[in-house]
């Protein structure tokens, strides 16, 4: 019989990590009165919001952001002016943070190793470190400082600087920090953190601890902290890749999806098809062969040809359309996590891709207003099992976060709009630095036919503009269908839609050959739903001939949730809005439910297979949308569609 797996024995604390400002002296409020003075010099006053940029930054970020601030001047002089007064008042008035040097003394008396790991540079650094011995500190083992590392906070390198000086593991250190920019450097290190907040706030999470005061730390508790980290977690526990040919190239990436788990995190396969490399990096990369047979456990409705993989012992079945590796993620600790992956793969001569899902989603600013929203964001994403997205309100950062974690692919355009796909972007289409609304498109190619020539589609998206917005000019104010129709004109979303189809013309012309879909959230009913038959939920109105759906019609494409849902009283299939169930102006009047985001198509080789709008798990409504499993105050729409 083989022995249960032993959990890894606890992890020894082998050095604690200090910042300075802040968290061992009380130079944070010398540091942004310095700040404060400099900006009013220059016609600034210094804000809450300006924390980012000054709070646990270089001199010289925090230079360059107050000369963007006040008229692109010089950032040279300011620099120098910041180091010169900054470094008189910490001669002058450095404090020792309550609970500093208690801290530093006990972990001295353990033996404990600690290091000074500033955003300072090294004059001032000296001058603090002179006044805590001045006070009873006997030193640190390591100091780096600003002028030591090539990028400083909220980047790693200063922490992975003094651990290889310490010649100790990040994942065995904790980092003691005051501010979310050194919080950011610690984590990206791999260290665990000791949060105590001076000025701006910081919430707990795995792998981090917030006290109020070092007077509440001690070695124990940082020992805890190293002993008790989080192990790593896989967001899902299964996925399933694009679909690998036999004799081509695969590829593919799960590190993006693990969380927690003290660094580095490496991975391995227990369980692999024999083709199939899964690399330390979290990479998977092999060519499937004809015949190949294939190695994993039985996965429920699909089994598979196989030989076990070395020691496993793992059951051999018939089934050659879906690959299965076991891919685990060990951290520095020992601790494990597991995910299954299972890999279409089909044979050289197959016909290409004929099924694909597609997904329009407004991400309700980045998703920021819910927790967690960007691990929330993937989870929907691997859910949902789609092959293409056309996002909103996409944050600028949202589109290349989302890419880099599930391995996909991505064009993002202006700080809103992105197309993202599981399958390689060929081409940008549109203006790249289009606004807050407009379009932005790509050409996909979901796969090739057996002869190598691609077999592609063009995927749009957009958002138009929301204000005024027609149900509540209907259903609030009773406005006729005329002046309805007048008002929409007035938006400017009948011009902007008319903009879109304009850029999207030469796509459009050639659909029969290449597939198009237009995605968006439009903020605009359509006249589908608005039928003499479905006045109840409009505010008695209907029909109303909206004219942003009329436009997209007249141009060819084709509305896929009414495809597959004719009847509106049935299916009404409403985005807007999952969240608000009440007008958010606190009347307590019914807020409109309509249906607002759509995935439009071109093209006699596309089927609407069927097509549903989605808004899982568990959400309270407005304001309370902290906690929401659904990270977005619209639904999706997601539609499966048989491609000839």
């Amino acid at each position: 019989m083989t022995p249960p797996p032993q959990a890894p024995a606890p992890t020894r604390l082998q050095a604690v990590l200090f910042d300075m400002d802040g968290t061992l002296v009380d130079t944070e409020q010398l540091w942004w009165d310095t700040v404060a003075d400099a900006a009013a010099a220059l016609g600034h006053t210094l804000a809450a919001a300006d924390q980012p940029d000054v709070l646990g930054r270089p001199v010289e970020h925090t230079a360059r952001f107050l000369a963007r601030r006040c008229g692109d001047v010089p950032a040279a002089p300011i620099a120098a002016e910041l180091h010169r007064e900054f470094a008189e008042r910490v001669r002058t008035g450095v404090v020792p943070r309550p609970g500093a040097l208690a801290l530093l003394g006990a972990l001295r008396d353990e033996g404990v190793p600690t290091a000074l790991v500033t955003a300072s540079p090294r004059e001032v650094a000296e001058t603090v470190v002179a006044a805590l011995e001045q006070a009873g500190h006997g030193g640190f083992t390591v100091t780096v400082t600003a002028d030591d590392t090539i990028l400083t906070k909220p980047s790693p390198d200063p922490y992975l600087a003094a651990c290889r000086a310490l010649r100790v593991a990040p994942a065995a250190c904790v980092a003691v920090e005051d501010t979310p920019t050194g919080v950011a450097s610690a984590e990206a290190a791999g260290c665990q953190v000791l949060a105590v907040p001076s000025v701006a706030p910081i919430a707990p999470a795995p792998g981090r601890t917030v006290l109020a005061s070092l007077e509440e730390a001690t070695p124990g508790r940082l020992r805890a902290l190293v002993a008790d980290a989080p192990g790593p977690r896989f967001l899902v526990p299964a996925l399933t890749t694009r679909r690998a040919r036999a004799g081509r190239p695969f590829r593919a990436t799960v590190a993006g999806l693990v969380r927690a788990g003290a660094q580095p995190v490496t991975f391995a396969a227990s369980v692999r098809p024999d083709w199939l490399t899964v690399h330390a990096d979290g990479s998977l990369t092999g060519t499937p062969v004809a015949g190949t047979r294939f190695v994993g456990p039985p996965v429920a409705g699909t089994p598979f040809v196989g030989t076990p993989a070395l020691g496993t012992g793992a059951p051999v079945t018939e089934a050659p359309e879906t690959a299965v590796a076991t891919v685990t993620a060990v951290d520095a600790h020992g601790a494990t996590a597991h995910l299954t992956v299972r890999i279409p793969v089909v044979p050289a001569d197959a016909p290409p891709l004929d099924r694909v899902r597609v997904m329009s989603w407004n991400l309700w600013l980045g998703g920021v207003p819910v927790d967690d929203h960007r691990d929330k964001q993937l989870a929907v994403l691997l859910d949902a099992d789609v092959d293409a997205v056309g996002l909103q309100e996409t944050a600028v950062h949202a589109a290349p976060e989302l890419a880099g974690a599930l391995g996909w692919f991505h064009h993002a355009a202006g700080e809103n709009l992105a197309v993202l796909s599981r399958h390689p972007i060929t081409a940008a289409l549109g203006d790249p630095g289009v606004g807050f609304y407009g379009a932005a498109g790509a050409r996909i190619r979901l796969d090739e036919h057996p002869d190598g020539t691609p077999h592609e589609l063009v995927l749009w998206t957009a958002h138009l503009n929301h204000a005024p917005y027609g149900p509540y000019d209907a259903c609030f104010d009773g406005l006729p269908e005329a002046a309805l129709v007048r008002r929409e004109e007035e938006s400017g979303r009948v011009r902007q839609i008319g903009e879109v189809l304009a850029a999207m013309a030469p796509d459009l012309a050639a659909a029969d050959h290449t597939p198009v879909l237009l995605t968006g959230d439009f903020n605009a009913p359509s006249h589908l739903d608005w039928t003499a038959g479905a006045t109840a939920p409009h505010g008695g109105r209907g029909p109303v001939d909206w004219p942003v759906s009329r436009a997209v019609e007249r141009a060819g494409l084709r509305d896929s949730y009414r495809e597959a849902h004719p009847d509106p009283v049935t299916a009404p299939g409403s985005t807007w809005s999952p969240v608000h169930p009440q007008h958010e102006d606190g009347s307590g009047r019914p807020e409109p439910q309509d249906r607002i985001d759509y995935v439009l198509h071109a093209g006699a080789r596309l089927t609407v297979l069927d097509s549903t709008a989605v808004a899982t798990g568990r959400n309270t409504p407005w304001p309370d949308v902290a906690a929401n499993d659904w990270p977005s105050d619209h639904a999706a729409v997601v539609t499966t569609y048989r491609l000839s």
